[in-house]
């Protein structure tokens, strides 16, 4: 296998990893996080992951979480705004 392929069949299992993830917070949330941001939240919970794992590319995922953090937030905001008002 060359490095190319490598490279393949590792970002295939990372989407695959992210798709089961977003599956199960679609089903815990039982439809409160809008479809648009379950893949996202899928995301953020890899970069986290690789967050705990990987310390020499700390401040690049740090910054990665953050965006995705406000990202997750603004499409959550009018969720929060329906269910409070």
């Amino acid at each position: 296998m060359d490095i190319g392929q490598f490279v393949i069949n590792v970002v295939q299992a990372i989407l695959s990893f992210s798709e089961f993830i977003a599956e199960e917070i679609s089903a815990l949330t039982n439809g409160f996080v809008p479809e648009g941001a379950v893949n996202e939240i899928g995301i953020l919970i890899l970069l986290v992951l690789l967050r705990v794992g990987f310390d020499y590319a700390k401040k690049i995922l740090e910054i990665l979480i953050i965006i995705f953090i406000v990202y997750i937030i603004i499409q959550l905001l009018p969720s929060i705004i329906n269910s409070i008002g």
